[in-house]
């Protein structure tokens, strides 16, 4: 009998909006202005992020079971109309995956001479 838990690597590569809202999300619960302001932040040169596009990538996340409705934060960032996220201990372990399968191809680059060690 199979296995039925999924494995990180079932999930890669991830989208890249899709990971910026997942390392987001690691930094506590947050609700959709605060995860785009928070990326955002983050990467100055990123164009824009539009509200129904992060939408349906958290609903996908939401989906393959990688968020979650999470409780507002306790730091008082709440607000009542607002749907709060956070990542479940798969999506954590689909973060770390990726991150890996990104540090590899970096060193590929290198290897091939595309990037500099700097």
């Amino acid at each position: 009998m199979a296995d039925p838990t999924p494995h990180p690597a079932d999930f890669l590569p991830l989208h890249p909006l899709e990971l910026r809202i997942l390392l987001t999300l690691l930094n506590g619960p947050a609700h959709g202005y605060r995860i785009v302001k928070e990326i955002e932040e983050r990467e100055r040169t990123l164009t824009a992020i539009y509200p129904g596009n992060l939408y349906r990538r958290i609903r996908d996340l939401l989906s393959k079971g990688l968020v979650e409705d999470a409780d507002p934060p306790a730091d008082g960032d709440t607000d009542p109309r607002r749907r709060y996220f956070r990542p479940t201990a798969l999506g954590e372990a689909v973060v770390r995956a990726e991150a890996h399968r990104l540090q590899g191809l970096v060193r590929e680059a290198r290897a091939a001479g595309v990037l500099s060690r700097g």
